[in-house]
This record gives C-alpha cells, structure tokens and sequence, in this order.
C-alpha cells in the first residue's frame, strides 16, 4: 500500500513539472514585468520580435461607463508596444500577473493569464491578457499582446479564488 500511495504521489508531482521552455517564458514574463517597474527600456524592448500586435478592449461593462461620460470613445485599441515603456515616467507603475497558462511546443507558445496594472500602490486596472510568442535563436520573444480591461474604479478585480472557479 506504501508503495502504491507513494507511486500516486510522484506521478502526481511529476503532471506539474514545468517544461524547460516554460520556465523561460516565465523567466521572460517576470522580466517585463521588472521592466515595467523599473522603466529598463533597453531590457524590455529586448523581449520582442518584430512585427508586435499590441491590441486592448474595454469589457463591456467598463466601456459602458466610459460611455456615459464620453459618447464616443472607442472600446478597443491598437498601441505601440515601444511607446508603452515610455509612457511610464516614475517607478511608480507595476503590472502584476497571475493564472498563469502556458502552451508550448519549442517553437512557438501563448501564455494566457489574469494580469492587474498599478499606479502608485493602487490597482487601476485588470482584465485577460494573451501573449504569442517565438522561439527565435533560441530565445522565447514577445510577437503580439492582447488583452481585455475592466477598470477598478468602477469593477473591482475578484479574488484569485474566484477568478478560477469554474
């Protein structure tokens, strides 16, 4: 029975191992968001190839309060991912992931989670974000973003327990 309970135990152990290029594409999601809250411009430009979709919507909801307050503003958007970095100009923003899902097969991924982006200690906003990404010489590189907002004022972000509960 020892043996049984023991052999349940490192199989179970071993369907969590993460993959060497997850780890890097970790390693990487960690990195931007050290850049972000550093404003390292050189070290995040580093973790993109060239062309970049940078792609975001409102969710309805927010976009709906937005609406109210300005009939025409718009519930998506496209963005520069370079002019991003630079619109940071304190070490005061932060973005925070979690949830993290990762699809890979050693040459391309996606990595799907839950993110939350800060100013100054406060959540501002929180939404989905999916990346694509290429393993280029064999470097993991950002190739596009796109991402979902709700905005905290109006939405506060649910606990990470209730984000996954399906």
């Amino acid at each position: 029975m020892k043996k049984l309970v023991l052999l349940f135990l490192l199989s179970f152990s071993f369907s969590f191992a993460q993959t060497k290029d997850e780890i890097e594409i970790r390693k990487l999601m960690d990195d931007f968001m050290t850049c972000i809250k550093t404003r390292d411009e050189a070290k995040y430009l580093s973790l993109f190839q060239e062309p970049v979709l940078w792609t975001g919507i409102y969710k309805e909801r927010s976009q709906a309060k937005r609406l109210e307050k300005s009939p025409t503003a718009s519930a998506y958007f496209a963005d520069d991912y370079k002019d991003f970095i630079k619109s940071f100009s304190d070490d005061k923003s932060e973005e925070k992931f979690d949830n993290i899902k990762i699809i890979e097969d050693g040459a391309i991924a996606s990595a799907n989670f839950d993110y939350s982006f800060w100013y100054d200690g406060k959540m501002e906003n929180w939404g989905k974000e999916i990346w694509t990404l290429m393993k280029i010489n064999g470097v993991w590189k950002i190739t596009s973003v796109t991402f979902s907002m709700d905005l905290t004022k109006y939405f506060p972000q649910p606990s990470l327990n209730e984000r996954t509960k399906k």
